[in-house]
């Protein structure tokens, strides 16, 4: 089935952002292509990289084995890999996401509601459940952009979904907690005041979504559906901050006030509104990226199948660049199908490793993992 798109697309707006802006310059350091040793998606759900004396390894789960796997950066062939069970003690089939890793440590989520963790030879050591806290959780999950984090004895994370879109009220949304923790020595979960705003639905029904990142003791909660951004202070267990941090090209937002007629009808309201993409933070310049996505329509048509790539691969991709406090040092808009940055980008000493593996670029290649690594340098 296929659908016309036929309102132009939303690129660049006039609508500026009260913060000052400095200019930023795209340094391109290197690109790289790896030939994986084992067959692998080019653009894996979770990624992540490990920089040690022994060199740097790109740790992620392979879909085609189900197996979550080191691989070289150097000759893309495979240092360890763990296997994940799927019945008996150490059963991964419960599971509702990988969600980080800790020395010799791999984190989980699973289902019904519950956290864990695995070490390299997939022996399952821990799981524990998270008690629901107003609002009557039915789904639990994690990936790159929401990993857990241990500070101390507990162990946070998040929840970034409404549990009844449509039938909630918008009083609803401040019982819907983001933030959890369980604490590994009075095995306690507890959930905090943490929520979207209370003008989050002041304009329409808006989803509900969020990435975060961690610098030191504090969570920086980026919504995908709203500018501002809330810092959570892990030691005082608490919000001590809310920044609005407003891209020049997000102006319109999808409003969900009612379920669409048909998949296609919800991709192409998807695709045609701006959003927000992952936060992360650079600890080797003390920085955070946060991605967007500008609203992208044409007068072509387009299948599910496509409309679904188009998403998953938007056209147009833009990064932030936002110093330790969230201030604003600029704005860079790639090149239409450039990069992919919905999963498989992460930071390194030598940059921000963004995946030139776009589905519906020309040179999408799925035999290689290619990336550019870039530095950002801030003008006047």
């Amino acid at each position: 089935m296929k659908v016309q798109i036929i309102i132009i697309f939303l690129l660049f707006c006039c609508c500026q952002n009260s913060q000052k802006k400095d200019s930023i310059d795209l340094v391109v350091i290197k690109e790289i292509e790896i030939k994986p040793e084992k067959n692998l998606f080019p653009n894996p759900a979770y990624v992540r990289l490990v920089e040690s004396d022994s060199g740097q390894h790109l740790f992620y789960i392979n879909p085609n084995s189900m197996r979550l796997q080191f691989m070289n950066m150097e000759d893309g062939k495979v240092a360890n890999e763990i296997i994940l069970e799927d019945d008996g003690p150490n059963s991964m089939n419960r599971s509702s996401g990988i969600a980080g890793l800790e020395k010799d440590k791999v984190w989980a989520t699973f289902e019904p509601h519950a956290i864990g963790y695995i070490n390299y030879k997939g022996e399952k050591l821990f799981e524990k459940s998270i008690t629901s806290g107003k609002v009557d959780i039915t789904y639990l999950g994690s990936d790159f952009d929401k990993e857990l984090h241990r500070y101390g004895d507990k162990v946070f994370g998040m929840q970034p979904y409404f549990m009844n879109h449509h039938g909630m009220n918008k009083e609803d949304i401040q019982k819907h907690s983001l933030v959890y923790s369980y604490d590994m020595v009075s095995d306690q979960s507890k959930w905090y005041d943490v929520y979207y705003a209370k003008d989050y639905w002041d304009k329409g029904k808006k989803r509900a979504y969020f990435s975060w990142a961690r610098r030191k003791d504090k969570l920086y909660i980026s919504p995908w559906y709203d500018h501002e951004i809330q810092v959570f202070d892990m030691s005082k267990e608490k919000v001590i901050e809310k920044i609005d941090v407003k891209s020049d090209h997000i102006n319109s937002f999808y409003f969900l006030n009612e379920i669409p007629g048909s998949r296609e009808e919800g991709r192409v309201n998807t695709l045609i509104h701006d959003l927000y993409g992952i936060i992360l933070y650079d600890k080797y310049r003390d920085c955070f990226y946060r991605f967007f996505y500008p609203g992208y329509m044409d007068e072509r048509e387009y299948s599910l199948e496509k409309l679904s790539m188009l998403n998953r691969s938007r056209p147009f991709i833009g990064v932030m660049v936002l110093d330790k406090d969230l201030n604003i040092l600029g704005e860079h808009v790639f090149d239409k199908f450039q990069v992919h940055t919905s999963s498989n980008v992460f930071v390194g000493e030598e940059g921000l490793y963004l995946s030139l593996n776009n589905e519906n670029s020309p040179d999408y290649d799925e035999d290689h993992l290619r990336y550019m690594v870039v530095q950002f340098e801030v003008g006047k």
